[in-house]
């Protein structure tokens, strides 16, 4: 991958491929190919100082600024490894990743590069993964999942053929860049194709929209909060050169694919993926893209079904074990096959659903219970903005369905519980109506705008 990034570079000189808008979407600065390559040589002079050899971990604490994408072309260049680290982990924490990631150094917002000179491109040892990205931080010890350059390389030359993307597009990034979708996926994957990367400083719908009309943007990647909140922005902007919205991370609920739709006249891929397998479908960019549905596995990528629902992943892109954990390896896996603890169903044109996680399942009197098929049928009443369910301790059958709604502006929370438990009689099974609703201002979500199912059932 880093060859393929550094050629790519090479062929595109004097091109701007790499610039940061500021929080009103002005532009603060700008590189073209021949500076970052600049910039690369540099931060390796930079890495040899600290004595960093192919197969050290560096650790990338940069903010979303010029030196982001170099300093990490840099570490891979160098045949290291990058860990990432998320800005929004505590102190203990962020203790923790370090002390697991066993970093040779850490690169962070006071550093800055050595001595300009052109790129190395050196090997890294065979047990080298290229990255190491940390999962689940808060709920104890954190994972490790080793990428490397086979895992990188197979996934991002199979999204590129999917999405159409090439260096004519143009990418607004506004994901964060410590994590699979907005740093290997967005970042990564746009300079290995050489397309030019517009660095939002945050997001904002109405600041995206504005860029993506002013800037002439053709693709976004982004998760369902941000294109729900797109949608509902009032500013209305022609975005003549729009070519693909991307989602992922979490489901976008139907109704909501099928008003951003109507908003901009694009409907949005989305994609499913985990960090253990990068990305393993995606909905059609020619042909039909189904809403509540993550589409079809990518080529050389198989899933299949236990008996249970859970979804198991197979291909190129998947991680071969967990960093340093083989009993956590030896769980995660059987036949070849990845767990991955989300689960699905295939309609009958074999587009795959996510119907929630495994561990979230509600067992109201011994009977599992799917949050997202109950989800989906609440959402679907018209004066519901947001809606969530979770399993709330009950004395005589285990758990009971509790519901949690954020109703649209001016709406009546008493009347809407009305027409929602009406609707779930009507739809739902007696035992996966929700026996309480409660009415929230926002639903608790995690930094990759995933519903905290957690906080939800200590509400």
């Amino acid at each position: 991958m880093i060859r393929r990034i550094l050629e790519s570079l090479e062929t595109s000189r004097e091109r701007e491929i790499y610039s940061g808008l500021d929080t009103r979407g002005e532009l603060a600065w700008s590189r073209s190919s021949d500076e970052i390559l600049a910039a690369v040589g540099a931060w390796q002079a930079t890495l040899r100082s600290r004595g960093v050899r192919p197969g050290d971990r560096v650790g990338m604490d940069l903010p979303r600024g010029p030196e982001l994408l170099p300093a990490h072309l840099a570490a891979l260049a160098a045949g290291a490894t990058v860990v990432p680290i998320n800005a929004a982990l505590t102190e203990s924490e962020r203790e923790s990743v370090l002390e697991h990631a066993a970093l040779r150094t850490l690169v962070g917002p006071t550093d800055r590069p050595g001595r300009a000179g052109p790129p190395r491109l050196l090997e890294r040892t065979p047990e080298s993964p290229a990255l190491l990205i940390f999962t689940s931080g808060t709920t104890g010890e954190p994972k490790g999942v080793p990428l490397s350059e086979t895992n990188l390389e197979a996934n991002l030359d199979a999204l590129a053929h999917a999405w159409g993307l090439t260096e004519a597009d143009r990418l607004l990034h506004v994901l964060p860049c410590h994590h699979l979708h907005g740093l290997a996926v967005a970042l990564y994957g746009s300079a290995r194709i050489g397309m030019p990367i517009l660095l939002l400083e945050r997001f904002d719908a109405d600041l995206c929209i504005e860029v993506l009309a002013e800037q002439e943007a053709t693709v976004f990647m982004g998760v369902p909060t941000m294109l729900r909140r797109m949608a509902r922005s009032p500013l209305v902007r022609d975005l003549p050169r729009m070519r693909v919205f991307i989602s992922g991370s979490a489901p976008l609920e139907p109704q909501e694919f099928r008003l951003f739709e109507a908003r901009f006249g694009h409907a949005p891929v989305e994609r499913y993926g985990l960090t253990e397998t990068m990305i393993v479908s995606s909905n059609p960019l020619d042909g039909e893209r189904r809403d509540g549905s993550v589409g079809l596995p990518l080529p050389n990528t198989e899933v299949r079904l236990a008996d249970d629902g859970e979804i198991e992943v197979r291909g190129p892109a998947v991680m071969s074990g967990y960093w340093r954990a083989p009993e956590l390896t030896r769980e995660a896996f059987r036949d070849g096959f990845f767990l991955t603890g989300d689960l699905g169903r295939h309609d009958e044109a074999g587009y795959l659903r996510i119907a929630g996680r495994k561990k979230e399942l509600i067992i109201v009197g011994g009977t599992n219970v799917l949050p997202g098929e109950v989800e989906q049928v609440l959402a679907a009443e018209a004066a519901v903005e947001e809606v969530a369910v979770a399993g709330m301790a009950d004395p005589d059958r285990g758990e009971s369905v509790a519901a949690f709604v954020v109703v649209r502006a001016g709406q009546d929370e008493t009347a809407v519980e009305a027409h929602l438990r009406a609707r779930a009689e009507a739809k739902l099974a007696p035992y996966k109506r929700p026996r309480s609703y409660r009415f929230l201002s926002a639903l608790p979500r995690n930094p990759m705008g995933k519903i905290d199912r957690r906080a939800l059932s200590r509400i």
